[in-house]
């Protein structure tokens, strides 16, 4: 798996400030973002707003994320998070699967851990790739359009996509595939990682997006 937070709303922090302003000031957006205010100043007041959950304000700020190399597994269960949150995603009925364009001739897939620890399991798993990569590739040489063949695609084949998600909404999706218990360790560690590259860009916002203890 690998991440990279390619575009965002330029300072959070002001946006935010601004966005709750406008909601109790007579002042004007335009006039607000023209303050010049500390910021002790601003984070004073969007720990207010962060402490009552007024985090409409928040959603003025996105953020989007390229990534690479994650299953279709992890795609089924990220699809379902849909408000706030936008997606680009490469195509299997376009992109082909077969082994003379893929490295080592067999196409990218995820391991689970438990599989990759197990000598036994790792090698049935691997068989199980094998024999799925030799099928597709049986059924595209006989005629079979790319978007029919891969039906026989699992869901631990890789994927890639661009995501975008309002501040609000990353949130949202953060509790339940992180802080939740029971959510599935790849997603996980895609929105932790997703979460340091935006904490980086936005330090202000760690305390509010906590990350666990291991």
């Amino acid at each position: 798996m690998e991440i990279q937070l390619i575009a965002k709303t330029p300072n959070y922090l002001k946006t935010c400030w601004t966005a709750a302003r406008t909601c109790y000031s007579a002042d004007s957006p335009i006039e607000l973002l023209a303050e010049e205010k500390s910021e002790v100043e601003m984070l004073r007041l969007l720990d207010r707003i962060m402490t009552s959950k007024h985090l409409s304000v928040v959603e003025h700020c996105s953020m989007t994320f390229a990534v690479k190399d994650v299953s279709r597994t992890l795609l089924a269960q990220y699809s379902r998070h849909r408000i706030g949150v936008s997606l680009s995603v490469q195509s299997q009925r376009y992109v082909s699967e077969q082994s003379a364009k893929q490295q080592n001739g067999l196409f990218a897939h995820v391991i689970p851990k438990t599989i990759e620890e197990n000598e036994e399991a790792r090698k049935c798993y691997r068989e199980a790739m094998q024999g799925i990569q030799e099928a597709y590739d049986k059924l595209l040489s006989l005629g079979v359009a790319k978007q029919d063949a891969r039906f026989v695609l699992p869901g631990g084949a890789c994927t890639n996509f661009v995501t975008t998600l309002n501040l609000r909404s990353f949130m949202d999706v953060y509790e339940k595939r992180v802080t939740t218990p029971g959510a599935q360790w790849e997603i996980r560690d895609m929105m932790l990682r997703m979460r340091d590259l935006l904490v980086d860009a936005e330090p202000w916002i760690a305390k509010y997006i906590v990350k666990p203890e291991k």
